[in-house]
């Protein structure tokens, strides 16, 4: 038992076997007989091998029964004693007849007075007969034979004279009719049963029906408070969560939703009372907040209802609030419940230590002295208490989170003590888009059980508080809910700065203290709270998990029955899983908390004064200052100053990238187009520089300043950390598969409990132990953990190879990724581009059109103005000597030579290269690079001249939009395509000159700035690849891995570097879709002849060689959102290879849309890239930091090779839980063969031999499988996910089946062998439930070294299928642990009786014994063997024939995975019939 994870389908484990242990004991009620327990289709030791009877026992002396009568003259002879003695009840004669002598009558079958029937109290025996000795005498007849035989000593004429006790009572005197006398064939003693009264009894009958009434007291005083609300519904959050409007100023207000207040049964509407502060922000309040302050009047302008959006799913119907009070009488009968519990399971324990004799006051060697010193009436009170213990147990534990609140009175939500959220689960599928009709129908009856029980809701409830002025909220899933007076419900609360850039600059003054309080009452703290308990309460918190508690009730019963040394042995396996899953899973938790939470010191604006506060106190609206090293504990809006940001840990990025503050205007502030203004929380500021003086676009001040925008589980970060505390439920297909298989196994365990019951015929107690530990073999615990045990070691093999993961769950999807999308720059190219030269216009000589001059790749040599522009349209600084901003301008800037000054006259001021001859420059206004524009603009002084140039940089296309017509030549599309054919990164560049002052240039807007300006030429970059990319990407095509670019660069250059890098065969034809500007028609184009395609079916009709199109596919952003809104893109998706010009959105979008026909990974290295690393199945990022929250996955190594490795060490992942599944359910089916076959012989092995397959077998296996390494390269098919597929199934089912042929052959050869016959184990006159008792014989020894090779067997068998993983002899562990198992296995069976041999008791006998079959006596103590041939030595010619057949099963198992499961018949087979799969193009 190697890991043990905690998932839901150990839940369903629990409650599956408590359903099955019902079933057991109606079937015990109703089958179970008093017959004798021995083999029902052949009688033992009655027929030797040759079919002939086997010997009799010769001169066999006897002793008979006594003759009972009521009148000694009944006796066959006449009574008499000598010497004056006379005939007392025990049959002799004595001088007196004492009390003690006649308690010793034979005639009472030694029964206790109780259960002597009345009829025999009166009995007294004849004279003891003498022993008699018969010739020969055969067991199966041996009560005739010897009745016969004393009859015969007694001179009994008729034997008809004489009845059997019980059977019949003799007559009274010598006259009459019946039976003169009875023989003392005494049957079984009734059973001792309780009279109910005993003390144990009363104590728990008081416990437990007293309980029951307090209960249903309990019951009727709840339904009675609860009366006055029981009529009104539960209203879903959704009614409380609609944000109707915001106001005309921008500010959000609380509204209230007429549909919620009509659902609450509230006839009055409160409309928002609009205030407004002395500075004159405007806002609403949810109610008046300390009104007798005036001052308050604007400290809740803006809050508003949270709505639903994508990251935040805690809107809408799928949540429902209930309100609970607490009650005293409720908390005492919660405590008096788990009391209860406990003093349960305190029954058990005492129960146990009387079957022991260990209980108080029992006497030496007494046992069950609690049951009338009856130790089968002791076993039967335990499986009651046992059942009950469990019905309690798995109730407790179903109904957890509920159980609290049944024992509160519901109220409305706003009158708890505490509010119940309900958030209904939703689980993603990933089925691999195949039907399964069995499937479905598993899922209709799972969900329908699901909604019974309530398990398709999340249930969390969460104590109410009450802020300091009154407010009342909880908070769940770390967002506070507050209750709003207005409309009575509770909801997230938000706020709205604004939508302006004006707006968040005139917040510069920041808040007052009563501000910040009556914020910090709507939304909380700004910390996110990741809860890691203790080592001791993580302990606790594994133990007392549904799968714990399956093994633990489990231990139970092997404790009780005589398994104790077994149950110590499994127990310190489970214990040691604990500890491994609490220290993986602690560890976990605590990375994620260093991750999310923050609590830094820094200075807060209050009051119009600087304060230091902590973090945790930041709320919406705070002005905070910026220092260099500090954490962002929240998202804000930079106001002031300039601020270079590392986001490697959010976004993934690389580089550090530099912010800007909003500009004071109008200007629409847009959330994903003005990233450049933003600080995230969990990005660090690498440096802070102030603006001390402006132009009137910027707010100055001697600090940086930034607005706290969102705070908590509101901030980017947060959501992010939100959705990885409380994911969305996964179900794979191996989880959906799984039910089926629990219900398979549910059968054949309900199948094993019948021929349990049929075989185990006359002791219904030792019956269902038996069945219990069958169906706790065939239903093993450890099933669902199995399938999740690869990923603990690929998530350690993968941390090794620096790629670190958030989430473990997702490495199964890894191995069955399908499609794996990329961006393009920093991903597939190198992280910065190189400069490459450049391509200027000069006007042509009639002035109607420009032209260009030749590609220069010396800037140095080009015109002064272009120059001029490469130098100062950018926003490149300087941080401690290194260059921070977008790689491209820092290219830019590196190749134009100049440098940037410390001390700027305005924004930035740029020195020229000495004796270049040009005049510095003083960079005036900046307008940053919006994606929504696709440019960025300069403004620049020169100061020799004093004249303002405006620079603008973008596009090609965005640039020609803007330019002037004249200066853009003819054939400017044509040079741009060619060189974005190249592989090159083209730039536009043009120029103007501004004829105004500084004054008036501070009042233009970026519009009239940068229009009319004039062309001048092209800035060229090359998009170089990374020297690994071309090797990855065919090894992912060769993986069967479709490879698909998403890239924000033109179309061109992402289809030269999809050639270059071996995405796109340089042969084949590409296809490209874009939009007309001016007709807004999508039309089709072929990239190379640059000919237009009016319908695209022709080249999709021309198939390959490899059965696909020829033709390859592509989209510009803007046709692909065309095609998407008008859903046409879905039949194009999988032969489409590159979308460019793609936002971030659109990327996203563009996931989604192939998630929904295969599993997708997506791998980036850019904030632009976080929406669709977060949305795939997969997401990667490139990161130089640890680990990235932004995706499952990052890598420090930001080597493309990465996607090939995670692939790698995820399908190997994936078939080493597969691996360790089939393992599992190929030891349960081993043991359960056994199983059937010790309940035909009614025997059982040793428990030195269950020790050895449970601790050393079982587990050294399991731990080796894991530690198979995965394999080289990515093989070219996927591995299964599905357990029930042919793969699985013909590995599982064909070694079954040849173990059962190997099982059946060997005891039919066995059943031929005269050592065997004759010689067989009876065990008619043994308990049952002294198991251990039951192994000293030829058919346990038989059993123990056939399982034990096959059990050896299973473990190494999962191993093959080599092609995700190295092949089994790479397994240095493996190998030495199957060749130790099969040596030491081979040794006990072959070798002469040794110490190892008798301690499994194998091999092995009683010392004279040995001694008698020719071995030398043994130095060591042997306890007496229970056998009537006192040793189960097989002939040595047996022993080789077993050891054959073992190794001749092993050999045939191994042939059978080699050449049908993963060999050539599976390749025959997978031609002949092919899977249905999804195809797609690599």
């Amino acid at each position: 038992m190697a890991f043990c994870q905690h998932t839901r389908s150990s839940r369903r484990y629990v409650s599956l076997h408590t359903s099955t242990m019902t079933l057991v004991v109606l079937l015990l009620l109703l089958l179970s007989t008093l017959a004798s327990a021995k083999p029902v289709w052949n009688e033992v030791n009655k027929y030797a091998a040759d079919g002939s009877l086997c010997p009799p026992q010769e001169n066999a002396e006897e002793a008979c029964p006594a003759i009972c009568v009521y009148d000694l003259d009944n006796c066959p002879q006449s009574v008499s004693c000598p010497n004056n003695q006379e005939l007392c009840h025990d049959g002799e004669c004595h001088d007196e007849c004492t009390d003690e002598i006649n308690k010793a009558n034979p005639c009472y079958c030694g029964w206790k007075t109780k259960h002597i029937p009345s009829a025999a109290l009166q009995l007294v025996p004849c004279p003891v007969l003498a022993n008699v000795t018969i010739d020969k005498l055969y067991h199966w007849e041996k009560t005739e034979e010897i009745r016969d035989a004393c009859a015969s000593e007694a001179r009994i004429e008729n034997q008809d004279d004489y009845g059997t006790w019980g059977e019949t009572w003799p007559r009274q005197g010598t006259d009459g009719s019946g039976v003169r006398g009875v023989w003392s064939e005494c049957p079984k003693e009734p059973q001792e049963m309780y009279t109910f009264r005993e003390p144990m009894w009363i104590s728990v009958f008081t416990i437990l029906f007293g309980y029951i009434a307090f209960l249903g007291i309990w019951f009727i005083f709840k339904k009675v408070r609860e009366l006055f609300i029981s009529r009104r519904p539960q209203i879903p959050l959704s009614a409380s969560c609609k944000k109707q409007a915001l106001d005309d100023k921008g500010a959000g207000a609380i509204y209230r939703s007429s549909e919620e207040s009509a659902a609450r049964n509230i006839n009055e509407k409160h409309a928002p009372i609009a205030v407004t502060d002395k500075r004159g922000h405007s806002g609403t309040s949810v109610h008046e907040m300390a009104a007798s302050d005036e001052k308050a009047d604007g400290e809740l302008a803006g809050f508003s209802r949270s709505t639903g959006d994508d990251s935040n799913d805690l809107n809408g119907d799928d949540i429902r609030l209930s309100g609970y009070l607490n009650n005293i009488f409720g908390t005492a009968m919660t405590w008096l419940l788990l009391l209860l519990a406990m003093v349960w399971l305190c029954f058990l324990f005492v129960v146990t230590a009387d079957y022991y004799g260990a209980a108080p006051n029992t006497p030496k060697d007494g046992a069950c002295i609690y049951s009338y010193n009856d130790c089968t009436l002791n076993s039967q009170t335990f499986i009651v208490m046992w059942c009950l213990f469990v019905f309690m147990i798995v109730t407790i534990n179903v109904t957890r989170h509920r159980l609290r609140n049944f024992f509160r009175i519901k109220t409305l939500p706003e009158h708890g003590d505490y509010v119940c959220v309900e958030h209904k689960l939703t689980s993603q599928y990933l089925l691999g888009g195949q039907k399964d009709l069995l499937l479905e129908r598993v899922q209709f009856v799972g969900s329908k059980l699901k909604h019974l029980v309530g398990w398709d809701w999340r249930v969390t409830t969460c104590p109410v508080h009450t802020t300091a002025t009154g407010r009342k909220y909880f908070s769940y899933q770390c967002t506070r809910f507050v209750f709003d007076e207005s409309d009575g419900q509770f909801a997230p609360f938000s706020f709205d700065l604004g939508s302006k850039n004006s707006d968040f600059t005139s917040k510069a003054d920041g808040l007052t203290k009563h501000e910040s309080e009556a914020r910090a009452e709507l939304i909380g703290p700004n910390f996110i709270e990741v809860y890691v308990p203790n080592w001791f309460l993580a302990f606790v918190r594994e133990v007392t998990s549904f799968i714990a508690l399956y093994q633990s009730l489990a231990l139970l019963l092997m404790f009780y029955n005589n398994y104790w040394q077994v149950g110590l042995v499994d127990m310190s396996i489970i214990l040691l899983s604990f500890i491994f899953s609490m220290l993986v899973r602690t560890l976990s938790e605590k990375r994620l908390k260093r991750m999310a939470e923050c609590d830094d010191r820094l200075m807060v604006r209050r009051d119009g004064d600087w304060i230091e506060l902590s973090t945790r106190e930041l709320v919406p609206g705070d002005v905070i200052r910026l220092a260099s090293g500090m954490q962002m504990g929240c998202d804000c809006i930079l106001i002031s100053g300039n601020a270079i940001m590392d986001e490697a840990s959010l976004t993934g990025e690389a580089q550090p990238i530099r912010k800007f503050p909003v500009r004071i205007d109008d200007g629409v502030f847009d959330p994903v187009a003005n990233t450049s203004n933003q600080l995230f929380a969990g990005t660090i500021v690498s440096q802070a520089q102030p603006v001390s003086s402006s132009n009137g676009d910027f707010l100055a001040n001697e600090y940086v300043l930034a607005l706290v925008n969102r705070t908590g589980t509101a901030s980017d970060k947060g959501k992010l950390v939100r959705k990885i505390l409380f994911p969305q439920p996964i179900s794979f297909i191996f989880d959906e598969q799984l039910k089926v298989v629990l219900l398979i196994l549910i059968c054949y365990a309900l199948f094993l409990t019948a021929m349990a019951i049929y075989m185990y015929q006359g002791s219904p107690t030792a019956t269902y132990f038996y069945a219990n530990f069958s169906m706790l073999q065939a239903l093993n615990p450890l099933l669902p953990a199995a399938l999740i045990a690869g990923q603990s070691m690929a998530a350690h093999r993968l941390k090794k190879k620096k790629i670190f993961c958030v989430e473990p769950r997702r490495i199964m999807m890894a191995g069955k990724v399908q499609i794996f999308c990329f961006d393009k720059t920093g991903t597939l190219t190198k992280e910065g581009l190189e400069f490459y030269g450049a391509q200027m216009s000069r006007p042509f000589e009639d002035q109607s059109s420009a032209v260009f001059d030749k590609f220069n790749t010396d800037l140095a040599s080009s015109d002064e103005i272009f120059h001029m522009g490469v130098a100062s349209c950018h926003a490149v600084t300087d941080l401690n000597g290194q260059l921070i901003g977008n790689p491209v301008d820092i290219e830019q800037f590196q190749a134009s030579q100049w440098k940037l000054d410390k001390e700027p006259k305005f924004l930035d001021k740029i020195i020229p290269p000495e004796g270049a001859g040009f005049s510095i420059l003083h960079v005036a206004r900046r307008f940053e690079f919006v994606r929504a524009r696709a440019s960025m603009s300069v403004v620049v002084q020169d100061e020799r001249t004093g004249k303002l140039h405006v620079f603008v940089k973008g596009s090609f296309e965005r640039i020609k939009a803007t330019s002037k017509t004249g200066t853009v030549p003819d054939d400017y599309d044509a040079t741009c395509s060619r060189l974005a054919r190249e592989g090159c990164y083209v730039l536009s560049i043009s120029h103007k000159v501004l004829d105004v002052s500084l004054e008036e240039l501070r009042t233009m807007s970026q519009e009239d700035i940068e229009a009319g300006c004039n062309f001048i030429g092209l800035l060229v970059f090359k998009n170089m690849l990374k020297p690994d990319t071309t090797e990855a990407i065919g090894k992912l095509k060769n993986g069967s891995t479709r490879t698909v670019m998403i890239t924000g660069d033109t179309a061109l250059t992402g289809i030269f570097i999809a050639r270059q890098c071996g995405m796109v065969p340089p042969e084949t034809t590409v296809l490209l879709a874009d939009i007309d500007k001016k007709s807004g028609d999508l039309f089709w184009v072929d990239v190379d002849s640059e000919e237009t395609v009016s319908d695209i079916e022709p080249y999709l009709s021309v198939l390959g060689s490899d059965g696909f199109p020829t033709t390859e596919l592509a989209f510009t952003g803007a046709a692909f959102r065309a095609l998407d809104e008008s859903n046409q893109i879905a039949p194009l998706l999988l032969n489409s290879r590159v979308f460019a010009r793609m936002k971030p959105e659109d990327k996203m979008r563009c996931v989604q849309l192939h998630m929904d026909r295969a599993i997708v990974a997506m791998v980036g290295d850019g904030g632009n890239d976080a929406p669709s690393l977060r949305a795939a199945h997969v997401g990667l990022a490139l990161s130089d930091g640890e680990a990235s929250i932004v995706a499952p996955f990052s890598s420090s190594d930001r080597s493309i090779n990465s996607c090939v490795e995670l692939l790698i060490q995820s399908r190997a992942g994936l078939v080493t839980s597969f691996a360790n599944y089939r393992a599992l359910i190929l030891y349960g089916t081993t043991m359960t063969m056994q199983k059937l076959i010790s309940f035909y012989h009614a025997d059982s092995m040793s428990a030195n031999i269950w020790m050895v397959i449970d601790s050393l077998i079982a587990t050294s296996m399991a731990i080796a499988v894991t530690l198979l390494p995965p394999a080289k390269k990515l093989a070219k098919s996927r591995p299964t996910a599905r357990i029930l597929g042919p793969e699985i199934l013909a590995s599982v089912l064909g070694v079954v089946a040849i173990n059962w042929c190997f099982m059946a052959c060997v005891w039919i050869w066995v059943y031929r062998q005269p050592f065997f016959r004759c010689n067989e184990f009876d065990s008619s006159d043994i308990d049952l439930m002294k198991w251990y008792l039951l192994g000293d014989n030829y058919e346990a020894a038989i059993m123990t070294y056939i399982v034990m090779f096959q059990f050896i067997n299973n473990g190494f068998m999962v191993n093959y299928g080599y092609v995700h993983r190295r092949a089994w002899f790479f397994n240095p562990a493996l190998l030495g642990v199957w060749a130790m198992l099969i040596i030491i296995t081979s040794y006990s069976e072959l070798g002469p009786p040794s110490r190892l041999s008798c301690t499994f008791r194998l091999n092995c006998g009683d010392p004279d014994t040995l001694v008698d079959l020719g071995f030398s006596r043994p130095s060591w103590y042997i306890e007496e063997y229970n056998s009537p041939i006192h040793h189960n030595v097989l002939p040595s010619y047996a022993k080789w024939t077993l050891w054959g057949y073992s190794i001749g099963n092993m050999v045939a198992g191994n042939l059978w995975q080699v050449l049908f499961v993963y060999g050539p018949v599976r390749n025959y087979l997978r031609k002949r019939f092919p899977l249905r799969r999804l195809k797609v193009k690599l």
